[in-house]
C-alpha cells in the first residue's frame, strides 16, 4: 500500500519536504575553490554568485552559512538570472538566512518559470502540490510539472508520476506513471529507479517481476537513494525478490539508509536495536534512531520520542514535551498520536484536563481502529467523563478494543456486561459488528 507518493519507501521525504536542489542527491567530486569563486562573484559573475550561494547553503566543502548563502543568491537573483531566482526561492521556503516567506518564494519561482526554466516550473508545481504560498491544487501542480517534465526535468517527472500513480489532479494511470518514472531513471535518478522497483514488485502498470524490482532497487541504492536503500533492507529481512532471508544483510542496508538520514532506515535501526535483531538489544541506540526519525518528521518516531519524555526514558520526564511530540503526530492524522494526545487531555498530563479536547482526539483515533483509543473512549462513556453515561456505547468501544486483544478492554467487557440487560448487550454488539474503521494515515 502506498501513500500519496510512495510509503513503502522513504524517498518521499526527499521529494516533499522542500524543493531544494540540495535534496536531489547531487554532490561535487571535489571541494570548491571558494577564494576563486568569491573573486569572480565580487566582480559580478552571476554563475559564481549562484554557486557560492549553493555551496554555503549545502555546506559543500565549507561550513554551512545561511547568511552568506542568502547574500550571494540575492545578488545573483537581482540580475534576473532564472536559476538564481529558483535557488533564492528555496531559501524563502525553508527560512534559511531569511525569514520564511512562501509567497516570496512563489514569486521568484514564477519569474524563473516565465523564462522557461524547468527548475522554476517544477518548483511552482511543488508549491501548488504542497499548498505553500498558495491554496493546494493538484491539478495546477500537474500543469506545471508537465511543463517541466517536457524538458525532461527528473524531479518533475517523478512528481508527475506520483500524481498519475495516486490519481491526484489527473486521472489515475499506472502506465503513465511508470513511463514517467522510467524517463527519470534513464537519467540515473534514484527515485525513478526506486519507484520502478515498487511497481515491478507490486505489479502496477506492469506484470509483477521480482527480478526487475530487485534490479531497480539496487540501482537506486547505488546512488544512495532512500527508497532503494530501505527496499534492499526489506528484501533481505523478509526474503523477497528471490533473495534468501539474511538479517545481517538487512541490517547493513538499513544502516546505510539511516546514515543517509532516511526515515525508513532510522526507524528500522531503532526497531533492530529495540528488539535485538541481528545483534544485541541496545535501548540507547534504539532511542537515538527513533529520535532522529522524529526530528525528520516520522509520526511513529514522534510518538516514540513523546513517550520517552512521558516516561523519562533517556530524557528527563516532561509531560509538556511529550504532548508537543504527540501533537505533531496527531496533527498528521496518525492514530497512535491522536490517542496519546487524547489520553493526556483526559488525565491532565502536561495540560489542564479537558474532556472535550480529549474526546475529540480519542474519537479520531478510535475511528481509525486504534485499540487503546477505543478502550479509553469506552471508559469515558462508562464513567460519564465529558459525556452523559452511556453503557451501550461504552460496551461497543470496549468490544472493538477487546477484539484486538486489548487486555484492559477484555476485562472491561466482562465487568460491564454484568451491569447490562441482554437486550442492551446485543445492541452494543450489533453496533460493534457494523463498525468500519476510517482510512488511517
Amino acid at each position: 500500500m502506498k501513500s500519496a507518493i510512495l510509503s513503502v519507501t522513504c524517498a518521499v521525504l526527499a521529494l516533499v519536504v522542500l524543493p531544494m536542489r540540495a535534496i536531489s542527491g547531487e554532490t561535487a567530486d571535489t571541494s570548491p575553490n571558494i577564494d576563486e569563486l568569491t573573486k569572480k562573484a565580487e566582480v559580478g559573475d552571476v554563475r559564481a554568485m549562484d554557486e557560492l550561494g549553493e555551496i554555503y547553503y549545502r555546506g559543500k566543502g565549507v561550513q554551512a552559512d545561511y547568511d552568506l548563502a542568502f547574500k550571494w543568491l540575492d545578488k545573483a537573483a537581482a540580475t534576473g538570472d532564472a536559476q538564481s531566482e529558483v535557488d533564492l526561492g528555496d531559501l524563502y521556503v525553508s527560512g534559511s538566512g531569511v525569514s520564511r516567506d512562501p509567497a516570496m518564494a512563489l514569486k521568484l519561482y514564477r519569474q524563473a518559470a516565465a523564462q522557461n526554466n524547468a527548475d522554476g516550473q517544477y518548483s511552482v508545481g511543488w508549491m501548488y502540490e504542497n499548498g505553500e504560498g498558495v491554496d493546494e491544487d493538484d491539478a495546477e501542480a500537474a500543469k506545471w510539472y508537465k511543463l517541466s517534465a517536457d524538458q525532461n526535468f527528473a524531479r518533475a517527472l517523478n512528481h508527475l508520476g506520483d500524481l498519475y500513480y495516486s490519481g491526484r489532479g489527473v486521472a489515475k494511470d499506472y502506465v503513465q506513471a511508470m513511463a514517467l518514472y522510467r524517463r527519470a531513471a534513464e537519467q540515473g535518478d534514484g527515485y525513478g529507479y526506486s519507484a520502478l522497483g515498487d511497481m515491478y514488485r507490486n505489479g502496477e502498470g506492469v506484470a509483477k517481476d521480482a527480478g526487475l524490482a530487485l534490479e531497480n532497487y539496487r540501482k537506486a541504492a547505488e546512488v544512495k537513494e532512500c527508497g532503494g536503500l530501505y527496499a534492499m533492507g526489506r528484501i533481505y529481512e523478509k526474503g523477497e525478490s528471490g533473495q534468501p532471508k539474511d538479517l545481517s544483510q538487512a541490517r547493513k542496508w538499513y544502516q546505510a539508509a539511516a546514515d543517509e538520514d532516511c526515515i525508513g532506515g532510522e526507524l528500522a535501526m531503532g526497531r533492530f536495536y529495540d528488539e535485538g535483531i541481528a545483534g544485541p538489544t541496545d535501548d540507547g541506540e534504539a532511542f537515538k534512531y527513533f529520535a532522529l526519525a522524529a526530528m525528520n518528521g516520522s509520526s511513529l518516531g514522534q510518538v516514540k520520542l513523546g513517550s520517552s519524555y512521558f516516561y523519562g526514558w533517556f530524557l528527563p520526564s516532561d509531560y509538556g514535551q511529550a504532548l508537543k511530540w504527540y501533537q505533531k503526530a496527531a496533527d498528521k492524522g496518525y492514530a497512535p498520536g491522536q490517542y496519546k494526545v487524547g489520553y493526556l487531555y483526559a488525565k491532565g498530563y502536561g495540560v489542564k484536563a479537558d474532556y472535550v479536547e480529549a474526546l475529540k482526539w480519542l474519537r479520531l483515533s478510535a475511528a481509525q481502529g486504534d485499540d487503546d483509543a477505543q478502550y479509553q473512549l469506552g471508559a469515558m462513556y462508562e464513567n460519564a467523563q465529558g459525556v452523559p453515561q452511556d453503557r451501550k456505547t461504552a460496551l461497543m468501544w470496549y468490544l472493538l478494543s477487546a477484539a484486538q486483544k486489548n487486555e484492559d478492554a477484555q476485562k472491561a467487557v466482562e465487568a460491564l456486561k454484568k451491569q447490562m440487560s441482554g437486550f442492551d448487550v446485543h445492541a452494543a454488539q450489533t453496533q460493534a459488528d457494523a463498525f468500519k474503521p476510517t482510512d488511517s494515515q
